[in-house]
């Protein structure tokens, strides 16, 4: 009597675990990074049209140049770099002690995990 069911009932796990394999396949199914990922492209298809072509790609980049070349030459020394850098440093020392301490490193730590997430964060100027 056991023999008359034990295909049926082989027949049967193999179709759940089919369709549980299927359904797997066909999940949305994405960790942070991915959806990270997909939003840069987003954002780097300015004209959307569903392709990143190079002169996409380099005008953020070219932006990002005339952000940081202050003097508007064409070129980036020392003192245009330094300027940035010391900018951002200020913004992470909330107290303006000169130094980044564990409560300011937690914060900064904070502020970027809710970017990467999605949220904004407070950011003190």
């Amino acid at each position: 009597m056991e023999q008359r069911y034990s295909p049926y009932i082989i027949g049967a796990s193999l179709l759940i675990s089919g369709s549980i394999i299927t359904g797997l396949a066909n999940a949305d199914i994405e960790t942070p990074a991915h959806k990270h990922a997909k939003v840069m492209a987003k954002k780097l298809d300015t004209n959307n049209d569903g392709l990143i072509t190079l002169d996409e790609l380099t005008s953020r980049q070219d932006r990002r140049f005339q952000h940081l070349d202050l003097d508007r030459n064409g070129t980036l020394d020392k003192s245009e770099f330094n300027a940035r850098m010391i900018a951002m440093f200020n913004r992470m020392d909330m107290n303006g002690d000169g130094a980044l301490d564990d409560n300011e490193m937690s914060q900064i730590k904070q502020h970027h995990h809710g970017k990467m997430n999605g949220k904004t964060g407070q950011h003190n100027s």
